[in-house]
């Protein structure tokens, strides 16, 4: 058994028998336990960490469920070791001032046992470093929304990570591989950014590992032409979700080669959503009619409410 794992195990048991520290200790913070008798923490108005550090290296504590920054504008940064060697299991900053995030924030003992990470609504938050989440080796789960990433640049380092929330940024482009060392990755979400079906270059969305189940959501973006196949080098979504992207035909050099690569992948379990888009159904969607996967374009509709699902040859008869 390692040296950290021990101090891990040590720091569990006593965890256990935690009990929170008087509330005239806590600063900006509240104490309460959760359902399992652990403490955990809810954080408002903080200014700067010099009011957060003694909480975390003097009081006692060694296991903390949560971590909840809120409404603290003028928390800008961390520094290193910020957490000391406090076991938490969910760290969530919300309507803070932080501008980035480092690996340095974290002792080993909180990187190894660190399983939930939020970072929402931080109107400041521009850039998430790509070693972070490789720092963290128990993190399943990353919430990174309504923040300012205007673009994500190089590539993610190795991590365990399976569930990344990027939506309500300002993301403009994906580099090539920067989601292939994200290994167990099975849901990705990024509605309500800045991409286009041209800023989705070869390999943006190239997705490693041996997930089966792989979600991805691109709705409420500038994708008027879909997403072109070469954007995928690797693993195939098995749900896309295409919503609210003006897309206005479905080009059949696009979409077929999309949906023969994920139903060749997952079957006719895979679909791409379509719904409320700007579907003209001219000629250029004939090929809809004859095509084996038609039923997996679902919620396909027409601009004149006709569902894509029931086109037939007689609705292009005149081209």
């Amino acid at each position: 058994m390692t040296k950290l794992m021990q101090v891990i195990l040590a720091y569990c048991l006593v965890g256990c028998m935690a009990q929170c520290p008087p509330s005239e200790d806590l600063g900006p913070c509240q104490c309460y336990e959760d359902a399992n008798g652990v403490p955990a923490l809810r954080c408002q108005d903080v200014t700067g960490w010099d009011e957060m550090e003694n909480i975390f290296a003097n009081l006692g504590l060694t296991h903390v469920s949560s971590v909840d920054i809120i409404s603290s504008p003028g928390l800008t940064d961390l520094p290193p070791l910020a957490f000391a060697d406090v076991l938490i299991d969910a760290i969530r900053f919300y309507n803070t001032g932080l501008v980035y995030l480092s690996k340095e924030v974290f002792s080993d003992v909180t990187a190894s046992g660190l399983q939930t990470l939020y970072i929402k609504h931080n109107s400041e938050f521009t850039t998430l470093e790509n070693d972070v989440l490789a720092s963290l080796p128990a993190l399943e789960t990353l919430y990174c929304s309504n923040n300012q990433l205007g673009s994500l640049d190089g590539a993610l380092e190795t991590t365990s990570v399976s569930y990344i929330d990027f939506g309500h940024n300002a993301i403009t482009t994906i580099s090539a591989n920067y989601f292939s060392g994200a290994q167990n990755l099975s849901r990705l979400l990024l509605p309500f950014n800045e991409l286009t079906t041209e800023s989705l270059g070869p390999e943006s969305l190239t997705f490693s590992g041996d997930e089966e189940d792989m979600y991805l959501d691109l709705a409420w973006n500038q994708l008027s032409q879909g997403v072109q196949p070469s954007a995928f080098g690797g693993r195939m979504p098995k749900e896309l979700i295409l919503s609210h992207n003006n897309i206005t035909s479905l080009v059949y050099d696009t979409f077929s080669a999309l949906l023969d690569q994920m139903v060749s992948e997952h079957g006719t379990d895979a679909y791409i959503l379509l719904d409320s888009n700007e579907l003209g159904c001219g000629c250029d969607m004939s090929w809809v009619v004859s095509y084996a996967a038609r039923d997996q374009l679902q919620q396909a509709e027409c601009t004149d409410g006709r569902l894509v699902s029931g086109l037939t040859e007689e609705d292009f008869a005149s081209c």
